[in-house]
């Protein structure tokens, strides 16, 4: 009785929500006027606009630009595309498909990385450094 009752009531406040809707309704000619009258910015945008190739040579920060804050901060956000490693000027091009494609181990490291480097500070940004290695912890 009360999964009849609730179904019920359902419909009665549906109909009532979605009962006078016509005022809503979408004109279509003046979308297309508004269309027509604008201006198109994506040929301008899409000059100054620059993709990242995976394939490129790698190019690492600055000496003495890696902190202990940037790590982290980069870990806990993008950990899961290793984008904490490229910071530290890991070959990204070895490690992307292992953070991708193997759904839990790339958790699993990223997790390490996080908190080895929390715990152990400055000292554990060195073993970082052009280190390649999927657990650099280990």
């Amino acid at each position: 009785m009360k999964k009849l009752l609730f179904i019920l009531g359902f419909f009665a406040m549906s109909s009532f929500a979605f009962g006078n809707t016509q005022k809503y309704k979408v004109n279509d000619a003046a979308v297309d006027q508004l269309f027509a009258q604008s201006q198109d910015i994506s040929s301008a945008v899409a000059g100054e606009m620059m993709l990242v190739n995976l394939n490129q040579p790698n190019t690492q920060v600055a000496a003495g630009g890696q902190t202990v804050g940037g790590f982290l901060l980069r870990s806990f956000f993008c950990g899961f595309i290793a984008l904490h490693r490229k910071y530290m000027g890991s070959d990204i091009s070895q490690l992307w498909w292992k953070y991708f494609c193997i759904p839990v181990a790339g958790g699993v490291a990223n997790l390490g990385d996080f908190c080895w480097v929390l715990f152990s500070g400055s000292k554990a940004l060195s073993k970082y450094k052009g280190n390649n290695k999927w657990f650099v912890w280990a």
